[in-house]
This record gives structure tokens, sequence and C-alpha cells, in this order.
């Protein structure tokens, strides 16, 4: 069985070597295979024997479309969806820094926004009491 990576199996497919391509299941992934001129070949990881793998059918379906397969089996006889968590490290803290970072980028956006306005020539600065006895004009009506 021949390996290919993306690179591989992209040319391959665009000379027309590849006859047919299978999604295959195998515990909770699933993995390409195909048959070529040369005989059969597995989609592998950039550089590497390690397969690609899919824990979602339909990534590995977007996948197979963007490279141009239209048509393909799907094999899901050693299919076991409950395995798909076994040896997927989980990230609890991940979440957290996550929205720290989102909070930090939406600050930098106001800072860099109100660094601007102030940068404008055609800002109009305004006393601070100007400004305190309109709020307290409009509030008063």
């Amino acid at each position: 069985m021949h390996n290919l990576d993306l690179d591989a199996f992209r040319t391959t497919l665009e000379t027309g070597g590849i006859l047919s391509v299978s999604l295959v299941a195998q515990g909770g992934f699933f993995h390409v295979e195909a048959e070529t001129r040369r005989g059969e070949a597995v989609l592998t990881k950039a550089r590497s024997t390690v397969l690609r793998e899919f824990r979602n059918v339909q990534r590995a379906t977007l996948m197979l479309r963007e490279l141009g397969v239209n048509e393909f089996s799907v094999n899901t006889e050693n299919w076991r969806p409950e395995q798909a968590s076994i040896g997927r490290a989980t990230r609890p803290d991940r979440a957290a820094v996550l929205r720290e970072a989102l909070t930090a980028a939406e600050i930098k956006r106001a800072l860099d926004m109100a660094i601007k306005q102030a940068d404008d020539p055609n800002t109009v600065w305004v006393a601070h009491d100007d400004l305190f006895n309109a709020i307290e004009t409009d509030l008063a009506n």
C-alpha cells in the first residue's frame, strides 16, 4: 500500500492516476483510501507515514470535494463513534485563554480607535466643565 500526502494525492488525482476513493472508518476516526493505477494508497499527513484521520465525516467530505473528488464510497463497518474521544487531549483551560485573548483584542481595538480619533486634526476638543454642564442640562430636560 502506498502513502500519499495531500500534495501527492492531488497530483495523482489531477493526472488521472486515482481510479476510486473510499472513506474508511476505523474506531472513532475516518481515513481516506484510494485505488490508484499502481495499487492501493492511503492519505497520510505531510512528510509522514501517519494516516490523516478525520473525526468528522463532513470535514473529510469537504476536503475531498476541494480536491475535486465528487464521488467516493464510505465504509462504516469498523466505525465506533464512542472511541472518537480516546486519545484526544482535553484542554479545559483553552476556553478561558481564548476569552481573555478576545477581551484583550476588543480593548486594543477601542484604544487604537481612541488614539486615532485623538490624533485626528479635525477632532473638536470640549472642555471638561462644558461637557458636564451639557450632560446636566440634558438630564434636567
